[in-house]
């Protein structure tokens, strides 16, 4: 991969912070911890991730509707796309679709408006790997005179190696253990919800559980959760906050989960074929 374009911190920060005031904070934070990447590549590759504009500062007035989840599009749209449940190695960018019910629609391009760029609508939980992600546009509005952001996002992603295109967010896996005794790969993922105008960063919510079997170094959906009965409620998701606590007992074969929030804690067993929350 050639990169094209990084942007670093001599001065900039400074002179972000006194033109635009407590907003460029964040802004200059989130620059200077992070490398805006445009490649170019001969070909597709799987797993490569372009990220285009990450952050926006036209901020519009309104709310973003999302094309992916609208009702009567997925009402009239018959074609099922199959979801991939195997994958022959547990990649590092690995995401994973977990549909609303009724379906979220995915689309031959980026232009969602569209209808003739409908592909099918996606009906099962899917193994998806993200090629690129387009921040195309924040948007703001007031609920009990309090801000509220939404975002138009555009996730382009590759499902049984075929692209596909959608704004319905993926789940990112945070936790992994392999439970070697069930021959089982057990993951923890969640949406980012957004912040301000990091629209794909902070508040980690909707956390699911999936289970994976290991087969010959690669991975076989085994069991996906529904949304677990938990709400983090922390702006971000750091492993020295000891987040996740795991024990694996072997008197009885069974993994035992902890996820701790802001004011709420979730408790799970997985023993290998069900998942039981714990009070």
């Amino acid at each position: 991969m050639k990169v094209l374009f990084s942007l670093r911190q001599d001065g900039l920060s400074l002179a972000i912070m006194m033109y635009f005031g407590k907003v460029a904070l964040r802004v200059a934070q989130f620059i200077l911890s992070s490398i805006l990447i445009l490649a170019t590549c001969a070909g597709d590759v799987l797993a490569q991730e372009f990220v285009v504009a990450p952050f926006n500062f036209n901020i519009q007035i309104g709310s973003y509707v999302p094309a992916s989840t609208n009702v009567k599009a997925l009402a009239r749209t018959k074609q099922e796309i199959a979801p991939q449940t195997f994958m022959p190695k547990a990649d590092p960018n690995l995401s994973m679709l977990f549909p609303q019910p009724g379906g979220i629609l995915l689309f031959k391009s980026k232009d969602m408006k569209d209808a003739a760029n409908v592909a099918g609508k996606l009906i099962s939980p899917s193994l998806a790997v993200i090629d690129t992600i387009f921040h195309n546009q924040v948007y703001r509005h007031k609920v009990n005179g309090v801000d509220q952001y939404s975002f138009d996002m555009c996730y382009s992603l590759r499902i049984d190696g075929k692209r596909h295109y959608t704004d319905f967010r993926p789940h990112t896996f945070h936790y992994r253990y392999p439970l070697v005794y069930h021959k089982q790969l057990f993951m923890i993922a969640s949406q980012e919800m957004g912040y301000e105008m990091y629209s794909d960063k902070g508040y980690p919510e909707h956390f699911r559980v999936a289970v994976f079997d290991m087969q010959n170094g690669g991975i076989q959906t085994h069991f996906a959760s529904e949304e677990l009965p938990f709400h983090y409620g922390l702006e971000f998701l750091d492993d020295s906050d000891h987040v996740f606590k795991s024990e694996y007992r072997a008197e009885n074969q069974s993994f035992y989960i902890e996820i701790k929030g802001l004011n709420e804690t979730y408790k799970g067993v997985w023993d290998g074929k069900e998942l039981k929350h714990l009070d």
